[in-house]
């Protein structure tokens, strides 16, 4: 257990290693630099085209948020219904199922 308790508090404070080693993915140079700042600041503003990311990265800071702080509570916004119920819900469950198995019991 006191493995477990060290891991998550590395995790904690790393995002970047959280993406890569919890969930799996390869994050682009821009999320890197992103996933970083939020980090250092808890803060971040993204101005971006379509395609490129935004929601996959929006679904592992949820992840990682709700993995590393409790308790907590995420408050997640969209334009519409579809956006928030079929596109950013569908993309954390989609990462939640690729984390290994003590990480999605928790």
């Amino acid at each position: 257990m006191k493995d477990f308790s060290e891991t998550l508090l590395k995790l904690r404070n790393d995002p970047e290693l959280f993406v890569r080693h919890v969930i799996g993915a390869e994050p682009q140079a821009w999320q890197v630099e992103a996933l970083r700042a939020i980090a250092a600041d808890d803060k971040l503003a993204l101005k971006s085209g379509h395609g490129i990311g935004k929601t996959a990265f929006l679904s592992w800071l949820i992840l990682w948020w709700l993995l590393t702080r409790y308790p907590t509570k995420i408050v997640a916004t969209a334009n519409t219904a579809h956006q928030l119920n079929d596109v950013l819900w569908t993309e954390v469950d989609k990462w939640a199922r690729q984390m290994p198995e003590g990480f999605r019991e928790q």
